[in-house]
This record gives C-alpha cells, structure tokens and sequence, in this order.
C-alpha cells in the first residue's frame, strides 16, 4: 500500500500543502479568543516580526515528519474493511492517536534542541498543546483527505 508521504509529498503537492497548513495555522490563531488567543497572536506577531518566514519555515520543516507520523493511522485505514469514505474521518475518530502521534513530531524535535531557552518555552506551551492539536485536527484532517482525493483523482484520469 502506498505511504500517505508519496501520495502527499510529492514535488507537485508538498509546497502547495505546506502554503494551506501555513494559512490553517494562521487562520487558527487569528480565531482565537481570550487570554490564551491574545497569547498566541502576540506570541506569532512576534516571531513573525523577528522571522517574517517563520510559519512557513517550521512547516515545511515539520510537516514531513507529521505525515510518516501519521502514515500507520492511513494503512490503517486503507486496510479497514468498513473503513469510511475519506481519511478524515478515519482520522476524527482515532484523534486520540493521532493527536499523540503528532505530538510526538514535535516532542522529538523539542528533545534535540539545546538551546535552554527554547526547551523552557515548549515546555510550558506542551501542557495545553493536546488540546490545541486536537482542536485543529479536523481541519488538518480535512486537508490531508483532500490532498488524497486530488491525488487518487489525478491517478484515475
């Protein structure tokens, strides 16, 4: 079975990808309301005014690792015999795997830093970052299943 990578990665969709989950992330954040909405506007206005390429740097740097991170819960699903029609749903309804499986991306990444300072700061972001990643599932997950369906139907024509 094909890996969801090769299916999602490829020259012709990766960069294209990485721009929409850029534009999910920051439609995300500007959404945000309350305490912890001006925390994470304020906290991306910031960056962004240190580093404009920020979001799309970190995608593109993590967004590989998410899709291998995620490519057992796709031969999963293409190996369910009563799986559903698109990944997406496939997805929702194992979000508890697969918010540990991304969150494991970005627990590996934070492990290998040695600047203590970043290791502080993700460190305090990772006690509420389950819900977060949870919360944005759906979206990703819709995302990702339209990318496969762009696929299968370029494949098929």
């Amino acid at each position: 079975m094909p890996a969801l990578a090769d299916i999602v990665l490829t020259a012709e969709r990766k960069d294209a990808l990485v721009a929409d989950c850029v534009h999910l992330t920051e439609n995300r954040i500007a959404g945000r309301s309350g305490l912890r909405g001006i925390a994470l506007k304020t906290g991306l206005s910031l960056l962004k005014a240190a580093r404009p390429d920020i979001l799309p740097r970190a995608m593109q740097a993590l967004l590989p690792d998410f899709v291998v991170a995620l490519d057992p819960l796709y031969q999963d699903y293409l190996a369910a015999s009563d799986r559903p029609a698109d990944f997406a749903s496939f997805l929702q309804g194992r979000s508890d795997a697969a918010v540990d499986a991304l969150l494991g991306v970005t627990d590996a990444r934070a492990a290998r830093v040695h600047n203590p300072a970043i290791k502080s700061v993700y460190a305090r972001l990772r006690g509420g970052a389950e819900s977060e990643v949870g919360a944005a599932l759906p979206d990703f997950a819709n995302l990702l299943s339209n990318y496969l369906a762009r696929a299968t139907t370029c494949a098929t024509t």
